[in-house]
């Protein structure tokens, strides 16, 4: 029997469509919420819906608003896992949620034309990400590595019940993911070297994977969701950007996920 879980299953989903409410309504949302007379910049996002938000010019934030599929308690987990890193790594940039006035992750659920939607503002980090980097030098992939250790640590006691869901991304539905999905690629003979590749693989995990520790992960640390300062002319990774893959999964997935990445 298959195990329910309080929040989002994406075997039980199918596809999840991101939000897609008008700029001028997002503005008039962040004015009435965080007293702010933005400019929106649309930003790339799979499932939910993304602004760059600025202000005279200068970035104020990042408005998130998020797919209805997820939950407020994932959400919460979210805010919380982000704030956890920034407490515990403080050399690190964490782009964590704008705060209401009690300290607490704030998160809005405003009336729109899509229906009742939960949004976000979330910290601007400057510089960039990895994205499209021709080469990574060995000192950029050390800190990759060093990135996923910080978020292993920092959220190794984390407990939240917003943490209860079922991702594509989590390394323990791997198999699932691939029976789901093997049969749109249109070639068989292809096709049939991945699913044995995966089935070999899946089978030397499954041997081991009883014995795997459990704890939430971040579980997105790669070139999109890192971003950079320049070190001696070298983009270094130095803060982490979108938690919305926060789960908790096998620990060593937060570096396995990393260096598929890198790779």
């Amino acid at each position: 029997m298959t195990q329910a879980h309080a929040g989002f299953d994406f075997f039980s989903a199918g596809e999840l469509p991101a939000p897609s409410v008008p700029a001028d309504e997002v503005a008039a949302i962040v004015r009435e919420h965080w007293g702010l007379d933005v400019e929106l910049e649309p930003l790339g996002s799979q499932q939910d819906q993304n602004f760059l938000a600025t202000v005279d010019g200068a970035p104020a934030g990042v408005v998130k608003i998020t797919n209805p599929a997820f939950t407020a308690a994932e959400l919460d987990a979210q805010d919380h896992a982000a704030s956890r890193i920034a407490a515990e790594a403080p050399h690190l940039r964490i782009a964590t949620t704008t705060l209401a006035g009690d300290g607490t992750p704030r998160s809005v659920v405003a009336e729109t034309s899509e229906g009742p939607l939960a949004v976000r503002l979330l910290e601007h980090l400057a510089g960039g990400t990895l994205t499209g980097s021709a080469h990574l030098s060995p000192a950029v992939v050390a800190r990759m590595g060093e990135l996923a250790a910080h978020a292993s640590l920092a959220l190794a006691r984390f407990e939240h019940p917003g943490l209860d869901r079922v991702l594509q991304w989590d390394l323990r539905h791997a198999d699932r993911v691939v029976d789901l999905l093997a049969h749109y690629h249109p070639d068989p003979a292809k096709r049939a070297q991945v699913t044995d590749a995966a089935a070999r693989a899946w089978a030397d995990v499954h041997a081991v994977a009883a014995d795997l520790p459990v704890q939430a992960v971040h579980l997105d640390l790669t070139d999109d969701n890192v971003v950079c300062t320049i070190e001696g002319g070298i983009r270094t990774p130095d803060g982490l950007i979108d938690f919305g893959d926060v789960t908790a999964t096998w620990a060593v997935s937060e570096l396995a996920i990393t260096i598929s990445s890198v790779l």
